[in-house]
C-alpha cells in the first residue's frame, strides 16, 4: 500500500487508469451540463396557453406560445442555477394569457423527447 502511494505522488496523474476515466468523466458531465446554454435565442410571442405538469413531486411549467409568424411553439419554465433564476414560478404566474412578450431562452428544442427551451427572461411588449 505505501508503495502505490509513494508511486502516485511522484507520477503524472493523467497516466493512471483511473485518473484518466476521471477526467474524461468530467468532462462528459461538464460538456451536458453547459451544452444546453450556448443555444440561446430570443423571441417575441403571445401567450396561448398555460399549463402543469407534476410528476415525482416536481413541477414542470410549460407555455404554449403563437410566434411572430404564426408557429406555435412550447417552452419550458424551469429554475436554472447556472442562469441564477430560482424563482420559475413567480414568472409563471406573472405571465398573462394573450399578452405579447419578448422573451429570452437557451436550450434545444426537442418536442419528441419532451424537450423545450428554457425561459430565462420574460420582458411585456406593446
Amino acid at each position: 500500500m505505501k508503495k502505490k502511494s509513494y508511486l502516485f505522488r511522484n507520477k503524472n496523474f493523467s497516466q493512471f487508469k483511473f485518473g484518466k476515466v476521471i477526467i474524461i468523466f468530467f468532462v462528459i458531465v461538464s460538456v451536458i451540463i453547459f451544452f444546453p446554454h450556448f443555444f440561446r435565442n430570443t423571441y417575441v410571442v403571445t401567450i396561448e396557453s398555460k399549463r402543469i405538469i407534476k410528476h415525482d413531486n416536481k413541477d414542470t411549467y410549460l407555455i404554449y406560445t403563437e410566434m411572430q409568424n404564426g408557429d406555435i411553439r412550447v417552452f419550458k419554465d424551469d429554475n436554472s442555477i447556472l442562469e441564477f433564476k430560482i424563482l420559475s414560478e413567480d414568472m409563471y404566474w406573472g405571465l398573462i394569457i394573450n399578452k405579447k412578450y419578448e422573451i429570452k431562452t437557451y436550450g434545444l428544442s426537442i418536442p419528441i423527447f419532451s424537450s423545450y427551451q428554457n425561459i430565462v427572461t420574460a420582458k411585456g411588449v406593446k
